[in-house]
């Protein structure tokens, strides 16, 4: 996979109402949640960290917004969408990388949802989607998506953790450090 031709976007702001604090700063196996997220991302890959390297005008407008804000930043050709909350996430992107023939690629979870926070995405095809969606801020992440093309991965289900409460997170911590796919 070139390097060159992509690069990532984390969503790390956020209300953290369920979870009752910053989710970027949790531990899961002695790691924060941010740290597990970019540990998979090769350092030669442009990452921009929305809700710490760059914040969306007005605040907390909600996933699309900052994509739309991180979309600012980036001149690739493909883009990965990783959420903070799923820490493993961005362990999928070159095989989601290697399967996109549409305007996205993104990894079916095991109850047969798509999982667009864990992504990877053609740049003009999202700058296009978000131009038609109007203001991105509190846009669905639903909206977005309907106006995509997008190619459904099966991929190792253990990738897709997702942590939205604490009870979530002491669950995560039950299941073995993901360390590679």
């Amino acid at each position: 996979m070139k390097s060159q031709t992509w690069s990532a976007i984390v969503l790390s702001g956020g209300t953290n109402k369920r979870f009752g604090s910053d989710k970027a700063a949790a531990l899961l196996h002695r790691v924060t949640l941010l740290d597990h997220v970019l540990s998979f991302i090769p350092k030669e890959i442009k990452t921009v960290i929305v809700g710490k390297d760059v914040f969306e005008e007005p605040p907390l407008g909600g996933p699309v917004a900052g994509i739309a804000r991180g979309l600012q930043e980036i001149d690739t050709e493909f883009v990965a969408v990783a959420a903070v909350d799923m820490p493993y996430g961005s362990a999928l992107f070159s095989q989601l990388l290697s399967s996109i023939k549409s305007d996205a690629a993104m990894p079916i979870d095991a109850d047969g949802f798509k999982q667009p926070l864990c992504g990877i995405y053609r740049r003009v095809a999202l700058l296009s989607a978000i131009e038609k969606l109007g203001n991105p801020h509190g846009q669905s992440m639903r909206a977005l998506c309907e106006l995509l093309a997008i190619d459904e991965v099966q991929v190792d289900a253990r990738a897709l953790i997702d942590i939205d409460t604490p009870e979530d997170l002491i669950s995560a911590h039950s299941s073995p450090r993901l360390t590679g796919l």
